[in-house]
């Protein structure tokens, strides 16, 4: 279902975030995040730290887990719960509504192949972290080729779009159907756009995708390589402590390693004599 606007909080909106940052100043309070990806995950643990009751809710039974295995996730679900936050995994929200309390009531239900109950949950604010969607005004008035999930299609040589001498940049961006989430790349995709722009010699922009880490006290989670859930993912390093696994691309001769992900909980520190 989609979300009420006028009832949830959206982490992609600066003005409004701001706005809740407010609220959330004025004490202890109950706040339930819907999707548990980078972002979710990660703000959490922020309001968790800042004092607040968290609730996080995903169709997936652990958070991440759209783009690394049940193996890895499993142990982010671990550490995130052992901090104290309410993790619940295989619901979809049905319903958002402010009650006579001026509180917001949340409807929940498990997804069919999860066992569990509807149920609803008591909160003081929402907040979606869902993802990001392209707004279609610009691109669909100038004529220019998007995908609503992914982002305004370009060449990925010169970041040019489909409609003349328009470009584009930063995370509206997306290559080769791959959307282009972060901000590391940015400075060599302004130096591409500027060179093909005045017609200098470029040898053409690079994509590579950058190193990804997880902000989060609970357990250090670092990814390289373009990860994805599925696939042949082997086992490198594994201790209570730590896991190492690598993703292998078996469309090639050689089996090179498209991604490896990397967790490790933090030491604990050594108690005072």
């Amino acid at each position: 279902m989609s979300l009420p606007e006028s009832l949830v909080w959206h982490v992609n909106h600066i003005e409004r975030f701001g706005q809740l940052q407010e609220k959330l100043s004025t004490g202890s309070q109950h706040v339930a995040i819907v999707g548990a990806g980078m972002v979710g995950t990660e703000i959490a643990e922020d309001l968790l730290k800042a004092g607040h009751k968290i609730s996080l809710i995903d169709l997936n039974d652990a958070p991440l887990a759209q783009m690394l295995p049940a193996k890895a996730t499993a142990r982010i679900r671990q550490a995130i719960e052992s901090q104290g936050i309410e993790f619940l995994g295989g619901y979809q929200v049905t319903d958002v509504v402010r009650n006579e309390d001026d509180r917001l009531e949340v409807s929940y239900e498990p997804l069919e192949n999860v066992q569990g109950q509807a149920n609803t949950m008591t909160v003081d604010h929402v907040i979606a972290s869902t993802g990001l969607v392209v707004d279609d005004k610009l691109p669909a008035a100038a004529g220019i080729e998007f995908n609503p999930r992914t982002g305004i299609v370009v060449d990925a040589p010169t970041l040019r779009t489909n409609a003349n001498n328009v470009y584009a940049i930063g995370d509206c961006m997306s290559i080769d159907g791959v959307a282009c989430r972060y901000v590391a790349p940015l400075r060599a995709q302004a130096a591409t756009i500027a060179d093909d722009i005045l017609g200098h010699a470029h040898a053409g922009y690079d994509h590579k995708p950058p190193m990804i880490r997880l902000k989060n006290k609970a357990i250090a989670v670092t990814v390289v390589g373009v990860p994805q859930a599925t696939g042949n993912w082997q086992v490198k390093t594994e201790t209570t402590d730590e896991l190492v696994m690598e993703l292998f691309d078996d469309a090639t001769d050689d089996k090179a390693v498209k991604a490896t992900v990397s967790l490790k909980v933090p030491a604990k520190p050594a108690a005072k004599a």
